[in-house]
């Protein structure tokens, strides 16, 4: 891409930035007094006015409205994807598979715990026709058979077909770990196919995401099942020529150790939400002071999906009754 296309890649980048949400926004919506309040407010707000202007605001149910922002959310993507068709297509690629992994991830816990039936997923209808994964037959899933018919001829199937034993026993975190190393080994394919100073900064950029996400395993892992390294190495992520530094970056964040991981179970969240700020700001970072268009749309990408997940978090939160303080707690702002 030349450096005039990349100046204006990254000018209409920053444009669709500045009309996201802000405090305020997130504080009106937290203090609505049910969805159909959220859904009016969010109506009125340029991002996602006309997204929301066909449905029915005062009758709109919380599963609906979160595949409206969902579907919201892909139109987007594929639509700052069009300003780099290349490298564009790969981020969008890279985000429908990650909310096909999350689903499948959500469904294994729901069939682990024994309640298959709660299970639920609305997926957006801009989704359906993009992907490999037969949607009605997953939301129809009972057990893992089924779960493997709705993921045939997918990356998916060998992975899934090959994590479960002949009594049905299948360990949800080793599932994982296979299913993302999958769709980062593809990612790191498509980056490696940029110049190199492009490379340098998109890889730099995804391997500090990534090792925050290891750093989370890794304390749930200690936390809960007491693991050891040989349990770690099998569910901490490794693709290409990334490698997890071991406690580095926790290091420079005043975390010397894991030994507080011990005190108790709201220490595991604070990590999380540690963890997820920290993206936050080097998103933040990216899509305010990087010179180069791609850095600048993976950052944008990053950070409309904490967007949305802040709305989302709201909607249930207001639904399910939470109070306000702790639905605050939830954001990441």
């Amino acid at each position: 891409m030349t450096n005039f296309l990349s100046n204006a890649v990254i000018v209409k980048i920053r444009a669709r930035y500045a009309k996201r949400l802000v405090r305020e926004d997130y504080e009106n919506l937290v203090t609505c007094s049910g969805v159909s309040e959220i859904a009016a407010y969010l109506k009125n707000k340029q991002t996602y006015h006309e997204s929301l202007l066909n449905i029915d605001d005062k009758n709109v149910r919380r599963s609906f409205l979160e595949s409206v922002l969902n579907q919201y959310f892909f139109e987007d993507l594929a639509s700052i994807a069009k300003y780099d068709l290349t490298f564009g297509r790969k981020i969008f690629k890279y985000i429908l598979k990650k909310f096909e992994i999350r689903q499948i991830n959500r469904f294994l816990i729901f069939l682990k715990s024994g309640d298959v039936s709660k299970f639920e997923c609305s997926f957006p209808k801009f989704l359906k026709s993009r992907s490999k994964v037969k949607f009605d037959s997953f939301n129809k899933a009972k057990n893992y058979n089924d779960l493997l018919n709705a993921v045939y001829k997918t990356e998916y199937y060998e992975i899934l077909k090959s994590n479960i034993d002949e009594n049905l026993n299948f360990d949800i975190n080793k599932i994982e770990t296979e299913l993302y190393n999958n769709i980062f080994s593809m990612f790191f394919e498509a980056i490696n196919k940029l110049n190199s100073k492009v490379k340098t900064k998109i890889k730099k950029f995804l391997y500090s995401c990534v090792d925050v996400s290891n750093a989370i395993r890794i304390a749930r892992a200690k936390k809960f099942y007491s693991a050891d390294d040989n349990f770690i190495s099998g569910i901490t992520f490794s693709f290409g020529d990334y490698k997890f530094l071991k406690y580095n970056f926790l290091k420079d964040s005043n975390f010397s150790d894991f030994s507080f991981i011990d005190d108790s179970i709201d220490s595991i969240q604070k990590l999380e939400k540690f963890s997820k700020i920290m993206r936050f700001k080097w998103s933040r970072k990216n899509i305010r002071y990087s010179d180069i268009s791609e850095v600048v749309g993976f950052s944008y990408v990053f950070l409309k999906e904490m967007e949305i997940s802040n709305v989302i978090n709201i909607i249930e939160g207001v639904r399910y009754g939470i109070s306000k303080e702790k639905i605050r707690q939830l954001l990441i702002l």
